[in-house]
């Protein structure tokens, strides 16, 4: 079973054209190709694309298009992408530096920390295991991971940290402790940062229960996880919103427009505008 996904996520990986292709399958994924991920200040798009065995990325101006510089890496990566929608993610705080994820599942997982301004490598990590990128702390010093714990049920998962100062992966998981039986599950839908870089909020689609949104503090390692009010047993139309940032609160705001949600930042409470 875990050999027949892996061989068809990696498959799956070059389709970065067509994001969705991924949907039965939890992100985050890693993608070949596509628009790739966006510089600091927008002037450039990183992609990564297969050369043989190994990963070409080039740096592409946005203004004309050319490729301004490239290098290879050595092995199959990808730009992370965090959302079924395809939210490329990686890109350090400051912009100088982001993080390639392996293409596909396998039981050793890769990442590459390739410097923003010539494409160098700045270091490596290996772990056993099925992990994939989900965030960055804002000085980067420490890298979030999702961890898939088998490959028979990957829409089951936890949040683990990695310590990029000492190089090792930081023991237990990061989860709601006043949520104890919590647990992590489900597809993510739309994310949004908070402009210092310190919270990820990430909306989750999640069949057989609530959706919610995943608050992840990058600078503490702690995760509060907010049920939203859901009656109806599909959750399709969950796919149709998105979160955004209002003053103290975040928004779950509907696709045609209007808000449906918001969530009190500090407290966590769920209200109706």
């Amino acid at each position: 079973m875990f050999r027949r996904l892996a061989v068809l996520l990696a498959a799956l990986g070059a389709l970065a054209a067509a994001p969705f292709a991924f949907a039965a399958f939890p992100a985050p994924y890693a993608v070949q190709g596509g628009q790739g991920l966006a510089s600091l200040d927008g002037s450039l798009r990183y992609v990564a694309t297969k050369a043989r065995a190994d990963t070409l990325v080039s740096a592409i101006s946005t203004d004309g298009g050319r490729t301004l510089f490239k290098r290879a890496v050595p092995g199959a990566y990808g730009i992370p992408e965090v959302t079924q929608s395809g939210l490329a993610a990686g890109l350090y705080h400051d912009g100088s530096a982001f993080v390639l994820q392996n293409v596909g599942l396998e039981r050793r997982s890769s990442f590459v920390i390739l410097d923003a301004r010539d494409l160098s490598v700045r270091d490596t990590i290996t772990l056993p295991g099925t992990f994939g990128f989900d965030a960055l702390s804002p000085d980067a010093s420490r890298l979030y991971l999702i961890q898939h714990l088998t490959a028979d049920d990957i829409e089951h998962y936890i949040v683990r940290a990695y310590d990029l100062t000492t190089h090792t992966l930081m023991p237990g998981r990061i989860a709601d402790k006043t949520q104890n039986s919590w647990v992590m599950q489900g597809w993510a839908v739309s994310r949004v940062t908070s402009p210092d870089g310190r919270w990820a909020y990430t909306l989750y689609a999640n069949p057989g229960g609530y959706p919610f949104i995943h608050a992840l503090d990058t600078v503490k390692g702690v995760a509060h996880c907010v049920g939203l009010p859901w009656k109806q047993p599909d959750q399709s139309s969950v796919y149709n919103f998105t979160l955004a940032l209002k003053g103290s609160s975040l928004a779950v705001e509907r696709a045609g427009g209007g808000t449906w949600r918001l969530v009190n930042r500090a407290s966590w409470r769920v209200s109706t505008p």
